[in-house]
């Protein structure tokens, strides 16, 4: 009787299987037949707009994290493999970067239109680039993005049906040759995409707004969660999309004014004599620039690496140069992750960290140094404050709720990080965040001598020329 009954269940199963097995198939093809319109499209172009979800530690307030706002038009090639993309990201405090990336069937290559951050240099990319940004740009699209489920071709043995009762939803699992699972949600009146979870990748898109453009029917709201957020990661809108016969040649070329860059990438890192016990530290790219200070034994580092590698790199630099002095304290302009990641080392070193109230505030709230926050050693600095003949301004700006800089007198030297970016050839910026020239306008205001701006990013020698160039091109 038990074996009966063991025959009689592998045969339900079996028939069940062979049942959901044909209805998966039967439902593919009914998605084939919707969306044999949109099969055949090659080569389109695609705009969208987003919001993308800001981490505390880069928005103006880490208690209020706020969102940064991007415009993406995209054209894609599939059957030459080219594309071209031009990205505009608008940051806290206004800090506007426009960026091209295209690839031809010769180069992959990268520029910025505004030069805040590449000036006029030219960043060589992967030829891999293509199947990159494809893949990134299809998954905006319903129709594009339910491919790999309409083309495969093992359907019963990959593909699990389940259909809902009584919302009619179905639902269908895709087990890829890449020992993927994306499992795939639909509403069949009307037969639209609900939702894709790429399990793997712990990665969920929820598609909205079904509309016509273009003599196309697709989702022009898209919702995409990453890494089990429950908030949405990016706040996606489709703004247009068009299918278009090739891709524009000027767009596949380098404009003239650009160059490729053959500066040195060296990451190893140097130590040079800006003026007397005034050093700077960083590598061939500057891509970051540090200063320190040596007082009697004791050294002041001003400005924190992006991570703790990089800290204990500088911390080694330093000390091969200054084997018998004291690493005692590192100055802090602001809490954005990439100024104060690389605390620990110094902590680990002993030295106190410099920093204004809010600053202080925030790094004792950031998550990576919850274990380790009773190592820390702080010293508020308070605007206008003298510590070893460096004098310290904190000041409030649309960049971070407060953020400092170091204004060396006795050399006419200032240190800071966002405060003004500058890309390494002096290129100006054609678009300036308010807050760099309010920057400006207060070094002008307190009539501060400056013969030099050492700045974290990238450029290590503003001139006084170089800012008031800045400033005068933004000002209308």
């Amino acid at each position: 009787m038990r074996k009966y009954l063991k025959s009689v269940i592998f045969l339900f199963l079996a028939v069940t299987k062979l049942a959901y097995a044909s209805e998966a198939t039967t439902f593919i093809n009914t998605l084939k037949t919707h969306y044999q319109n949109t099969s055949s499209i090659k080569v389109f172009s695609l705009t969208h707009s987003y919001l993308g979800r800001s981490d505390p530690f880069q928005s103006w307030d880490f208690q209020a994290p706020t969102r940064y706002k991007a415009f993406k038009v995209t054209d894609i090639d599939i059957n030459n493999q080219h594309y071209y993309q031009n990205v505009v990201h608008l940051f806290t405090g206004g800090l506007y970067f426009d960026e091209v990336h295209f690839q031809n069937s010769k180069e992959s290559l990268r520029y910025e239109r505004n030069g805040i951050s590449l000036g006029k240099s030219v960043i060589e990319q992967n030829m891999n680039s293509f199947n990159r940004y494809k893949n990134l740009t299809l998954m905006n699209l319903d129709f594009f993005a339910i491919m790999p489920l309409i083309s495969e071709t093992n359907i019963e043995e990959k593909i699990e049906f389940q259909q809902g009762s009584p919302s009619g939803k179905v639902t269908l699992t895709h087990q890829t040759s890449e020992k993927i699972t994306i499992e795939y949600v639909f509403n069949t009146k009307p037969l639209q995409l609900i939702s894709i979870n790429n399990k793997n990748r712990k990665r969920i898109y929820l598609y909205d707004d079904y509309r016509y453009t273009n003599g196309y029917y697709f989702a022009h709201s898209l919702i995409k969660k990453y890494n089990g957020d429950i908030t949405p990661s990016f706040i996606t809108r489709i703004e247009n999309f068009e299918k278009i016969e090739l891709i524009e040649t000027e767009k596949l070329r380098l404009p003239s004014d650009y160059y490729k860059s053959v500066s040195d990438n060296s990451s190893a890192l140097t130590t040079t004599s800006i003026t007397k016990n005034l050093y700077l530290v960083t590598d061939g790219s500057a891509l970051r620039n540090i200063l320190f200070k040596i007082n009697n034994n004791d050294i002041t580092v001003f400005g924190a690496s992006k991570n703790s590698k990089s800290s204990n790199q500088v911390i080694d630099t330093i000390k091969q140069r200054f084997p018998d002095k004291k690493i005692t304290a590192v100055f802090v302009t602001h809490p954005y992750s990439d100024h104060i990641l690389g605390l620990l080392p110094f902590v680990e070193q002993g030295a106190k960290i410099y920093a204004d109230a809010y600053t202080v505030k925030a790094i004792k709230a950031f998550p990576r140094f919850n274990d380790k926050i009773h190592k820390f050693n702080f010293e508020e600095i308070k605007n206008r404050q003298v510590i070893n003949n460096v004098r310290f301004y904190v000041l409030e700006n649309a960049r971070s709720k407060r953020q400092s800089f170091a204004y060396f007198e006795q050399d006419s030297i200032v240190y800071q990080t966002d405060f003004l970016e500058v890309a390494s050839d002096n290129t100006i910026a054609n678009i300036l965040p308010s807050y760099s020239k309010q920057f400006i306008e207060f070094l002008r205001s307190e009539k501060l001598k400056v013969n030099r701006i050492v700045g974290f990013h990238r450029n290590n020698n503003i001139s006084p020329e170089v800012m008031d160039r800045s400033y005068q091109t933004n000002t209308m």
